[in-house]
């Protein structure tokens, strides 16, 4: 398995994205009400928490199966992922920042950022190391 990963510490990074995607899959669809109000989100926005959980939770679920079979070729998964991350980490940032962290009730932290932050820096990661895995072309980016 270390070895289809090109090492151990990428194989670390992906269980690491595959902890971090699970924790807020189950959160989010699992622990819906939890989740909403630790963050003073209001019940309003159950669906959209489960609707962003069903995303987190069919990444992990595919991290999970590309673990078993190989990450060769999965170079669109790990770029979505990155792409996600990076999206993640703007527009998290600038809600943060914004007139809704001033809402009444609403418990605003830098998580909404520093986390997509986190997934951004493990992708890019295992895009510099794993590039002629994921590619298959002998080559990284």
């Amino acid at each position: 398995m270390v070895e289809s990963f090109g090492g151990t510490l990428n194989l670390i990074i992906w269980l690491l994205l595959i902890v971090a995607g699970g924790y807020y899959a189950f959160r989010c669809l699992l622990q819906t009400k939890g989740f909403i109000d630790q963050y003073g989100f209001g019940d309003g926005a159950v669906f959209m928490t489960r609707l962003v959980g069903t995303c987190v939770g069919a990444s992990t679920v595919v991290a999970i199966i590309l673990l078993f079979v190989g990450p060769q070729g999965a170079w669109a998964f790990v770029i979505y992922s990155w792409v996600q991350a990076l999206l993640g980490a703007i527009f998290g940032y600038t809600t943060v920042n914004s007139e809704w962290a001033e809402v009444e009730g609403v418990k605003v932290t830098p998580e909404g950022y520093i986390a997509p932050i986190g997934f951004l820096i493990l992708n890019t990661i295992l895009l510099f190391n794993m590039g002629d895995i994921l590619y298959g072309t002998g080559s990284s980016i």
